[in-house]
């Protein structure tokens, strides 16, 4: 907990949700993906030790003056903060899926298997939301992203 009162873990929590989520709403999911955002928190919480521990450690959003308020509050632009290097944020949110999945593995239920639209939107980089304002700028109808927020597959 830093002097603001947030846990780290709620920062790095809101990347996340910001960049692979697309929206902090599961509503806003593609409803093949629905069970990602319960997923993605269960396996956290299964393994919250380990999740402090990496956060402990963590230099890519820490360290550099800001409290997690204010570093909170720059996640809500589009762009990263000039002294966040993309490609290490990459690697700490695959890091975050990871604990996760971890978490989700030692209960035995097979609920990893939700995860893999995370590691997918870790690996090409795109988030739900971020690949509907792409599609809606080439001109692709509104019709046609709902459609695909719609499918099963």
């Amino acid at each position: 907990t830093g002097a603001d009162g947030m846990e780290k873990k709620d920062v790095i929590l809101q990347f996340i949700r910001k960049e692979f989520y697309g929206l902090e709403k599961v509503c806003c999911q593609p409803i093949r993906d629905c069970m990602t955002v319960a997923a993605f928190h269960l396996g956290l919480q299964e393994n919250l030790h380990a999740l402090d521990e990496l956060l402990q450690e963590d230099y890519v959003l820490y360290h550099h003056g800001y409290t997690a308020t204010e570093l909170r509050r720059m996640f809500t632009y589009a762009k990263l903060p000039a002294f966040v290097d993309e490609d290490d944020l990459y690697t700490l949110a695959e890091q975050v899926v990871e604990l996760a999945e971890d978490g989700l593995v030692k209960r035995g239920k097979g609920e990893e298997v939700y995860l893999k639209p995370l590691y997918a939107r870790i690996r090409e980089r795109k988030n739900p939301a971020s690949q509907m304002l792409t599609d809606r700028d080439r001109g692709v109808p509104l019709e046609e992203i709902i459609q695909t927020y719609s499918e099963l597959e």
